[in-house]
Formats: C-alpha cells, structure tokens, sequence
C-alpha cells in the first residue's frame, strides 16, 4: 500500500551527510539497475535518473518494446499538483541474462515480496558482497528469507539497504504495459542501511545513521520524496508502522473491492482495524525485541496511536488511492498477503500463539482473488 504522511504526522527530514560529489562525477562513476520497474520502482528511478545511468531489468516483452519505440522515456502524473506530468529517460533497458557489465553495482529492488528469490536468482552471478541493494517493497519477512536462502554466509552477502516509502502510486488500466503512473499522494521515504547479521551483535542493531553511499545520498536529499536516513532499530519501527496500514487498508480494500476512502469514517471498520493492530502488533513486538531499542517504539507503536496513524494516512490522504493488492486482484495477479496480514499468521505459529484475525483476512483475501479468477474463465 502507498500512502501519504501530512504535515501534522512526527517525521522530521533530517539528514546526516557524509558523501558530496558532484554530478558529473556521480553519473561517471556509478550505474542502477532496477529490478521491478512498477510504480515504486519509476518513482526513485525518476529522481536517480537524473544524476546516473539507469537501466530497467525486464521480463515483460511488452514493457520491453514499449521502451523501444517511446526512447525509453516514462512518465509520472501528480494527482495531488493538478494532474501534473513529469517525464523523464532512462538508458536502455535489459534482460537478466543479458547484463554486460561483470558484476552488478547498485540494484533497486521493488519487485513483489514474494517474487523476490525468484526475480534475484538470474542476476545471482553478478551480485558480490560489495554490491548495494536497495530493497523498497511492501510487507515484512524477505530479508530473513535472502539470508537463509540465497545468503546464508555472513562475509557472502551484499550490503543491503531497507527502504519504507509512503507515496501511493498506481497505473491506470488503459496504461498497462507502459511506465506511465499516477503519483496519487505524496508521502515520504526513509532508508537504512541493514546489518548482514540480525541475530544480535554491535552490527545487528545500531549505526551511526551517516548516509555512505553517493547513490543513497541523492535518495536521501531528495526534496520530491521528502527522504529521510535512519539507523536500522528506528527505521523498523517505521516499518512496522506502515506494515500496520498495509495490514488494514491493503487487505480490507481488496475484499471488499474498493478505494482507501471508502473505508473512512466507517465505526465497524475502525473496529476491524483495531482488532488487526492489537493482534499483530503483540505478535510483532514479541518477534522483534530490537524494536525497544529505540525511542520511537514507545511514542509510535501504540495500538490507539497507529489506529490514528491508519485512518489518517490510509483513508484520508490517500482517500482517492487504490491499494495495490486491490489492484493485484482485479487483473488477477499473486497478491503479497503472506508477507503482510500472512506473515503475522505465520509468527504467531512459530511462537506458539494464535493470530486469528489476520489468518482470517490473509484467507479471504486469497477467496476474493480465486473468486475474481474465477468469474474471468
């Protein structure tokens, strides 16, 4: 889900630099490759593409002609600045299998949560433990996956960065297999870089918070995501945050087929987003003891105050948004609920305990999609 922070919501951008380069040498230097060039995927790339050579991986043919005859141009429409249309190049785009360079320097990821082994895997050969990548997705639980599958040696892994972003960004259905999107609220970004170990240790739960890359740094400035870069414990609280509102509006729009604001000022769907929070957030904190290490654990993650949170950001500001798992069920696509209401499910198991109410909606989610497939045949 994409969603937007107001003016009146706690973040406050402000930025720790190390690094300063100029333009000229930054483009010289550095080149991004971008694995799921969605909505999310063309908003960075659209702030990046100014300073670097930014090439998209692609699997869809379609996509891929489409660059090809638009001279891989793309586009973003602010809704919120009276439909305003930004555009913008990137350089040619490539298939996995066919990457000259010989490893892989900076890799955005923004693929689906559960795609993201599979969409890695080719590009496997040239990623080394100095790559950087950027992994920007919904949901929680991939990073535990890349180091037990694909990383499980602590000196084999590449440096990873978390991105939790709050934009709501979506695509017409007139414009699919285009990067044309609709840019509907803006919301905010905010980085950290991971700890190849998240089993406890100096280098599992705190850093400095100092950005160290070039390529992060240009996120991190960026005026038109309003970025933000954090030490690792603060940024999972943010990201359990937005994971709550993933849990509520992605999920619950999906089912019932429909916008993020219809579900406002609604009493038993309040009811519903407080019985999701109280559930999820026991399990999540329980799951997750590095969250006391910050500050922000106890102004944040608080059932009344991310209910708020929710109501506000979710159906509010991004009342005109439509979620994407919404938009995954009706051009009957996987969803991500596992890594959303789902993963909540599967930790409660894991500890013993009982997660009822987001089992439950992970299941009717999963309905809701058969059911729209099955209306399609």
């Amino acid at each position: 889900m994409d969603i937007k922070i107001s003016s009146s919501c706690r973040f406050e951008c402000t930025i720790n630099l190390t690094v300063s380069m100029t333009s000229a040498s930054l483009s010289k230097a550095r080149k991004i490759y971008v694995l799921g060039a969605g909505g999310i995927g063309c908003l960075l790339s659209a702030q990046l593409s100014k300073q670097f050579p930014v090439h998209f991986i692609l699997r869809n043919k379609a996509k891929l002609q489409h660059l090809q005859t638009t001279n891989n141009n793309f586009s973003i429409t602010q809704l919120f600045n009276n439909n305003k249309v930004f555009n913008y190049t990137v350089n040619d785009p490539v298939q996995a299998n066919k990457i000259s360079d010989p490893y892989i320097d900076f890799l955005i990821v923004c693929v689906k949560t559960f795609d993201t082994v599979g969409a890695l895997t080719p590009l496997l050969s040239k990623i080394t433990n100095q790559t950087k990548i950027l992994l920007v997705q919904n949901g929680m639980g991939v990073i535990d996956q890349l180091y037990s599958e694909v990383w499980p040696q602590v000196n084999q892994r590449p440096e990873l960065f978390q991105g939790v972003i709050s934009h709501g960004v979506f695509q017409d259905a007139e414009k699919a297999n285009t990067f044309d999107y609709n840019h509907a609220g803006f919301g905010n970004l905010k980085i950290c870089k991971l700890p190849r170990k998240l089993d406890g240790g100096s280098d599992s739960i705190f850093n400095d918070g100092l950005v160290d890359d070039e390529i992060i740094e240009v996120l991190a400035k960026s005026k038109d995501l309003d970025s933000q870069f954090l030490p690792y414990c603060d940024l999972l609280v943010y990201q359990v945050e937005k994971f709550m509102v993933n849990c509520c509006i992605n999920s619950i729009t999906s089912i019932l087929d429909c916008v993020n604001g219809e579900l406002h000022d609604i009493e038993s769907c309040y009811d519903l987003f407080r019985n999701v929070i109280e559930e999820a957030l026991d399990i999540l904190l329980k799951n997750y003891p590095v969250l006391q290490e910050s500050k922000l654990t106890k102004e944040i993650l608080q059932v009344d105050t991310l209910l708020k949170y929710t109501i506000e950001c979710g159906t509010l500001i991004n009342g005109k948004n439509s979620s994407s798992m919404r938009q995954d069920t009706l051009h009957l696509r996987n969803v991500e609920i596992d890594y959303i209401n789902g993963y909540v499910a599967t930790l409660a198991e894991k500890m013993g305990l009982k997660a009822d109410v987001n089992k439950t909606i992970t299941l009717l989610v999963k309905i809701r999609l058969q059911i729209n497939r099955n209306r399609a045949k």
